[in-house]
């Protein structure tokens, strides 16, 4: 009986890849399992492949599909921000004007910036929010108001417009931020704190 064909993809860009596959990645990649688990999990999280196949899969075939992928993740990204995306059936805009960014806004993703990679997500929906309105090159997205925001829905957003993103905001917007941080005083940051902690919110 002939053996039976494994048809493996492994993904070549990166709107292929979710945000909350690639933070699945990073997890796998610092745990302290074996790397032979390590390379089966990489493989079939990256591939859409279940345990049972991944166990089929010759060890030498297992290591160079690992390489590959390892290649792939860590290979040139696409920097173009994509202002506008179609995300679960809606479209949402990139904050417009970020030399306008609200205090709610700063707050949160001053906080999820501690550790991007577990809080892409997160920021991601700080970022982009729905469009409102919108004419040729020209939108309006809806105000920031994380109440109304499912967060973890986001972990289904691209990576390619994650990556775009943050390159463009911490590349360009990394000094407008630091001029509204040098222009709040310390009291007035820990009131916004405390104001998001009882309220749930990063509006002001």
């Amino acid at each position: 009986m002939a053996k039976e064909k494994i048809k493996i993809v492994i993904p070549t860009e990166w709107k292929d890849i979710t945000i909350g596959k690639y933070q699945e990645y990073l997890r796998v990649l610092k745990s302290k399992k074996k790397d032979k688990q390590k390379e089966e999990e990489i493989i079939a999280l990256f591939c859409g492949l279940s345990k049972e196949i991944v166990n089929k899969i010759k060890l030498k075939d297992k290591k160079e599909l690992v390489n590959k992928i390892n290649l792939f993740v860590n290979n040139e990204r696409n920097t173009e921000l994509e202002k506008r995306i179609k995300f679960n059936g809606k479209k949402y805009g990139f904050i417009p004007n970020l030399s306008k960014i609200t205090t709610g806004e700063f707050v949160d993703i001053e906080e999820y910036g501690k550790d991007i990679n577990k809080n892409l997500h997160k920021i991601m929906s700080v970022l982009y929010r729905e469009v409102e309105r919108e004419s040729k090159n020209f939108y309006k997205i809806k105000p920031y108001d994380p109440s109304e925001v499912d967060i973890e829905e986001f972990k289904d957003f691209p990576m390619s417009t994650a990556i775009s993103s943050i390159d463009f905001f911490f590349r360009l917007g990394t000094t407008l931020l630091r001029d509204l941080n040098n222009s709040l005083t310390e009291n007035q940051r820990k009131q916004v704190r405390e104001a998001c902690q009882v309220n749930g919110a990063g509006t002001t």
